[in-house]
């Protein structure tokens, strides 16, 4: 696509309503001064509240987290259109507050039902008020259970499986399991790197994370100014990368089964032997290291947003954030004109001890990646030749590299819309949510948001495709190569984790540690802090605490 038909058609989204919020995700639920007044913005169909004249009422809070608010407003609309609602709630009037406070969700619900207003809240972070105890509506029956409107399958069987998992709830204890809340946010978070800054300097896209550390090292020698990640005090995005590089050398079943507390199906404290945690550490070593140069130092003293832009100014060659970056920096990229650059979404490089577990070489680990992307592609191709020295056919070997390439680290699990058990407007509410899994408001979801989308098996309209960020182009490619994605389930889904207290390391500010000044700690290091701290006893408790013995 053209530059300037992509920025024509990315002013008209603008035009047609698609504000720009620069809320951010704020790392570790950190506000970083941006919290504003709450805001309401009344429908137009000037209806009464619940109760008056036997008219239907919905108040919906929204925390404008980074996507803006533009697609509620907009599926609002569509489903007060909907026949089916006219039917079941004549006069519906649904009003919608927005917030970028992001803990004001959280605060609604912990005020109680004589102070909290709203029926449906779009929250962050809303796991502790899960369970039979809590204020939250078992959205179970109501919405996972049931039939997404004017379509032949349930609510829980539309949603990618992985989402699925992180979102049931299992009480300690208890083998059943409930859903509390509902995704409002899926997407992807990973590296955004400069197209134009790669092809000018002659930069491959790596496929392995040793080609990440050559691209670092080969951009600084072309200048001391020539850094390659610029981030953010506010906004350290780096660290969801370690949760990837650890699942990609372990496996997805292996990454699990840390958070299960197990090891060779057993509960052991062998699960801190885990080398892909170590592993996924040396790489943040390898490149963050202050000394190397590698790091624009800005990055710790700018906010998000300044960072954004930099990177945008071609201050790094990429950035580490998510699908809420298009939207987020919508008008920066459109005061650019044509000048803007090509920003994309990088599949995250395949850690390259990885390779050294299956017996090959890096450049053979590099080749299987590049073989397994073509194929995902369908394209037609022959495995490349190699031969492991750790006795793995060409098969197994394979199999490894694309599962690690599918793996996918979001925030969205943790962004959570929740119903109170006393709301008013309950059913009202559940029917949002599922009304939110149809075609038609997935479309919505990802045309007001420039791209970004929710964890439901969906191709989106290729009219709205062709009008997208390049980013969130490359990144739903990816989402719907044959290979298919795994998302990895929310460390908080694991009872052990939940009630337990089980965390990968003690101190989980990676970035910050590793890009630090002067620093001295080795992945070594944090993993003998977690095998000094957790004993024995300590694990056996949390097993206790966690129902699980």
């Amino acid at each position: 696509m053209k530059r300037k038909k992509f920025f024509a058609a990315m002013l008209s989204v603008m035009m047609t309503g698609c504000l720009v919020s620069f809320a951010g995700c704020g790392a570790d639920g950190e506000d970083g001064g941006r919290v504003q007044a709450e805001v309401e913005k009344d429908g137009e169909d000037g209806g009464e509240n619940s109760g008056g004249g036997g008219v239907a009422a919905l108040e919906i809070f929204l925390t404008d987290a980074g996507y803006g608010t533009d697609w509620c407003y907009e599926m609002k609309e569509l489903f007060a259109q909907q026949d089916w609602v006219k039917e079941k709630y004549p006069g519906l009037d649904i009003k919608i507050s927005t917030s970028d406070d992001q803990t004001l969700a959280q605060s609604k619900l912990s005020s109680g039902e004589k102070s909290n207003e709203y029926d449906l809240l779009f929250g962050i972070g809303m796991s502790e008020y899960y369970g039979q105890n809590g204020p939250l509506l078992d959205l179970t029956e109501c919405v996972y259970e049931a039939q997404v409107p004017g379509e032949d399958v349930s609510y829980k069987d539309k949603m990618e499986d992985s989402f699925l998992a992180s979102f049931g709830f299992t009480e300690a204890g208890s083998t059943d399991t409930a859903y509390y809340a509902a995704p409002w946010v899926g997407g992807m978070e990973g590296l955004l790197y400069n197209e134009d800054l790669f092809a000018a300097n002659g930069l491959k896209v790596p496929n392995t994370t040793d080609e990440l550390a050559e691209v670092c090292a080969a951009y600084k020698a072309k200048g001391s100014e020539n850094y390659s990640f610029l981030q953010s005090y506010d906004a350290n995005y780096f660290d969801y990368l370690f949760f990837v590089w650890w699942a990609q050398y372990e496996g997805v079943e292996g990454y699990e089964n840390y958070f299960e507390g197990i090891d060779n199906e057993t509960y052991s404290t062998r699960i801190f032997e885990q080398k892909g945690r170590e592993y996924a550490l040396e790489v943040f070593e390898e490149l963050l290291d202050y000394e190397k140069g590698y790091v624009n130092p800005m990055s710790f003293t700018q906010k998000f947003v300044i960072s954004q832009s930099s990177f945008i100014n071609g201050e790094a060659l990429m950035h580490a954030n998510g699908d809420w970056f298009s939207s987020e920096m919508l008008d920066v990229m459109l005061s650019k004109g044509d000048a803007a650059p090509r920003i994309k979404m990088m599949r995250t490089p395949v850690i390259s001890r990885l390779g050294e577990k299956l017996g090959i070489t890096d450049q053979e680990l590099s080749d299987i990646v590049a073989y397994v992307d073509a194929v995902g592609a369908g394209q037609d191709v022959q495995i490349p030749g190699f031969t492991s020295s750790k006795d793995y056919t060409p098969q197994e070997v394979v199999d490894a590299v694309k599962e690690a390439r599918t793996v996918v680290y979001t925030i969205g699990n943790a962004h959570s819309a929740v119903i109170p058990q006393y709301a008013e407007g309950k059913d009202a509410a559940a029917d949002f949510l599922r009304f939110m899994a149809t075609d038609n408001a997935l479309d919505v979801f990802a045309q007001k948001t420039v791209g970004a989308t929710l964890p439901f098996q969906h191709v989106i309209d290729q009219e709205i495709y062709e009008r997208l960020a390049l980013a969130q182009q490359a990144r739903i490619d990816y989402f719907q190569s044959a290979n298919g994605i795994h998302t990895l389930v929310d460390p908080q889904s694991f009872p052990l984790v939940r009630y337990g207290g089980l965390t990968p390391f003690l101190n989980e500010r990676f970035y910050q540690q590793f890009s630090s000044q002067g620093n001295t700690k080795t992945p070594a290091d944090f993993m003998q802090e977690m095998r000094e701290s957790w004993n024995e006893d300590k694990f056996n408790n949390a097993l206790k605490t966690a129902g699980l013995q």
